[in-house]
């Protein structure tokens, strides 16, 4: 696959609102995964499938932070860093018409916050074959299913989408999120017309992983009404399939409101199909062994291909999500990065000799005299001698003192945990400083809430 002829787009100006227990002011894609950032992963999947260039698109005042971040760590990427303000209030939509005039050529759209080993070239061959407007990919969910938060017992109900796929043809009939559906869902008929049979899904996810025409973005840089591209645009495009070309092109309409329509408001008015286009699409051999008119004259088409159920794929996008990638990477590291990197960072100081499937992170500094274990170390992060560490995350920046006994717990960015404490199934959050002596199990202790909840057993 040549870079020139897609080009490759990472979104990480979100502000991670689902993720309030561990982020705090830290940029979302600088979570802690195993040895790397969380924007990592990503990256290096573009980087397996031969991209050599990169748009990351950044929130202004993150730029830096997340550029010294990424110079640490084993990446062979020319990185352009396309900045939106960090003072607005954008949504992925919005980050895409700030960036229009970099994007020259049809485009892959990848969030920061997907963990992956999956193969993209089905998705991009299927684009291909079908001339596709949008492709995207979809995963199995349920990945932190059997995974347990730690801190006060909360019931946690995974968000789902509904996806309505023709097996036949894999296009994509609509996506909407399950909390928008009533109890009876109603299919409307002309999703059936012509296309036969209908499969609706309630348990895959969305990857954040697009495969878009150039002249979508086209479309979307007119369309400033919307702001959010999961949530409007993906539903708007989707929608669209069904637009039909007019005999009156390049005039303004009057719609039955008397509204005045310019041409330029209308879809068909983006797609690039050129006559020979329809030519070829009617005289290919693929396609008449499908139907006669495969595409029933649908101009904007939509696809969806489903990644294989044995593929990788973890959207780290809630603390649970986070909690388990973490938890289950050291089993799953070689399928997601193979040995050529190592779960323990060459700029890592480990000086303990009481280590069992333990994961580093770059700078972090592990002393002597400590147990540590089926714990995960972000960077820049210190543990001092004489404490026991077990089935933990331990943040970057983060500091524990001499004497701790922590269990089961999530230590956040540049929390401090001061000497002789005892936590057991806690979740501390960043910036909280634990007090001198402190024995408490299944807490949630927060700068945000200045108060603490306890559960005491």
């Amino acid at each position: 696959m040549s870079s020139c002829e897609f080009q490759a787009i990472v979104l990480t100006a979100g502000r991670g609102t689902r993720l309030p227990e561990v982020l705090g002011d830290a940029p979302k894609c600088l979570l802690p995964v195993g040895p790397y950032p969380l924007i990592w992963y990503p990256l290096n999947l573009l980087s397996k499938h031969n991209f050599t260039e990169v748009i990351v698109v950044v929130l202004e005042q993150d730029k830096l932070e997340i550029q010294l971040a990424l110079e640490r760590t084993p990446l062979k990427l020319k990185i352009d860093y396309a900045t939106v303000p960090s003072d607005s209030d954008f949504g992925t939509a919005d980050s895409l018409r700030y960036i229009y005039d970099k994007i020259k050529s049809d485009f892959l759209v990848v969030s920061c916050d997907i963990v992956s080993n999956v193969s993209l070239y089905p998705l991009i061959n299927k684009f291909r074959a079908d001339d596709a407007s949008l492709a995207l990919l979809l995963f199995k969910s349920g990945f932190e299913s059997d995974v347990v938060m730690p801190g006060p017992k909360t019931k946690h109900k995974p968000e789902r989408d509904i996806i309505g796929i023709h097996p036949a043809t894999q296009r994509l009939a609509f996506v909407f999120a399950a909390s928008d559906c009533e109890d009876t869902l109603n299919i409307q008929r002309h999703l059936l017309k012509n296309k036969g049979q209908l499969d609706v899904y309630g348990r895959l996810m969305d990857a954040h992983i697009y495969v878009l025409k150039k002249w979508v973005i086209g479309y979307l840089h007119r369309k400033e009404n919307i702001s959010t591209f999961k949530g409007e645009f993906l539903p708007h495009l989707i929608k669209r399939q069904q637009a039909r070309r007019s005999k009156k092109v390049g005039q303004d309409t009057i719609s039955d409101l008397n509204v005045v329509t310019k041409p330029e408001d209308n879809i068909l008015h983006y797609v690039t199909h050129t006559a020979l286009d329809e030519k070829l699409t009617q005289t290919s051999l693929f396609n008449q062994s499908l139907s006669h008119n495969p595409y029933h004259g649908d101009v904007v088409r939509c696809f969806a291909i489903q990644a294989p159920k044995e593929s990788i794929g973890v959207r780290v996008n809630t603390t649970l999500s986070f909690l388990a990638i973490n938890r289950k990477l050291a089993g799953i590291w070689n399928e997601l990065c193979g040995e050529t990197h190592p779960l323990i960072a060459p700029g890592a100081v480990v000086k303990s000799t009481q280590t069992k499937e333990i994961i580093v992170a770059d700078n972090a500094k592990l002393s002597e005299k400590t147990s540590l274990s089926s714990s995960v170390f972000g960077s820049n992060c210190v543990v001092n001698p004489k404490n026991i560490v077990s089935n933990s995350i331990i943040m970057s920046n983060a500091i524990v003192e001499e004497g701790c006994n922590i269990n089961n717990c999530i230590i956040g960015h540049r929390a401090h945990v001061q000497s002789g404490s005892v936590l057991s199934n806690c979740l501390i959050g960043p910036n909280y400083v634990v007090e001198e002596g402190t024995k408490v199990q299944a807490v949630h202790l927060s700068n945000a809430d200045q108060y603490m909840e306890i559960d005491i057993q």
